[in-house]
């Protein structure tokens, strides 16, 4: 009977079980040995390589998948990804649904987390940075669809966060985005709801770029609590509740954003 092992009969195995070449692999994509883009080895090159079986290496690629390592291409090979703004968002999303997380219980988390991420980019962000979160909002602007409307919303709050300099209130932000996407579908397609926040981005914006922290900081805070105002019973039903009835699945939205 063919063995499934490619190393020479007799080799001691170099990594002996499945969570020790998972750990190689992964320390080689943390380090940069393997970098972004760059193709795997071959299941064969890696059973030389570690001297273990074809079955424990397609166990180990799909712990890497799974972890968000790599992205595996049948007939092409499993490739070094980049780090996605949805990596955190996806289990947020379930645990939203399972915990029944609120537009009040979101409302309240951006603004500990987005008013002090304007002030920050007023202060600190670079020319550059700052002139993306102009592109965000000239893009938001000329948005017309609900679907444009809420996908350049996101992109503009993103921008800001981006722009502080810090790269962990980027990922905060970044793990929270697909529920906050659903949150702007519901702002977005109340009229009170749009017409009343929608001008606070022009005044969020303009005070980034005065680099005034205070007057960003407090633009954002006035834009955000327009919710709490004008959210009525949605503001304490579950957000998954509160988009069901628009006929949007919180389950579908980061897919939507991917697409």
């Amino acid at each position: 009977m063919a063995s499934d092992f490619t190393a020479k009969a007799g080799a001691p195995p170099l990594y002996p079980n499945q969570d020790a070449v998972l750990g190689r692999l992964e320390r080689r994509i943390l380090s940069g040995t393997l970098k972004v883009g760059d193709r795997l080895p071959s299941e064969r090159s890696l059973c030389t390589e570690y001297h273990v079986s074809r079955p424990v290496i397609r166990e180990v690629l799909r712990g890497l998948q799974e972890r968000g390592y790599i992205e595996i291409h049948p007939g092409r090979g499993s490739f070094v990804r980049a780090v996605g703004a949805s990596d955190l968002a996806r289990p947020l999303v379930r645990m939203a649904q399972r915990t029944g997380v609120t537009p009040r219980d979101l409302v309240t988390a951006r603004t500990m987390l987005e008013c002090e991420a304007a002030a920050m980019a007023a202060s600190r962000g670079s020319d550059e940075q700052i002139d993306l979160v102009r592109q965000a909002l000239e893009a938001h602007q000329a948005a017309r669809d609900l679907t444009s409307l809420a996908r350049t919303d996101l992109a503009f709050h993103e921008a800001v966060a981006h722009a502080t300099g810090n790269p962990v209130i980027a990922v905060m932000f970044g793990s929270i985005r697909t529920l906050v996407y659903g949150l702007m579908l519901r702002s977005l397609s109340d009229r009170a709801v749009l017409e009343a926040g929608d001008p606070w981005h022009q005044t969020i914006y303009e005070g980034i770029a005065r680099r005034d922290a205070e007057a960003a900081r407090a633009a954002m805070a006035e834009h955000l609590r327009l919710a709490l105002d004008l959210y009525g019973e949605d503001l304490d039903t579950p957000l998954d509740d509160v988009l069901a009835r628009r006929g949007i699945q919180v389950a579908r939205l980061d897919d939507e954003l991917a697409g």
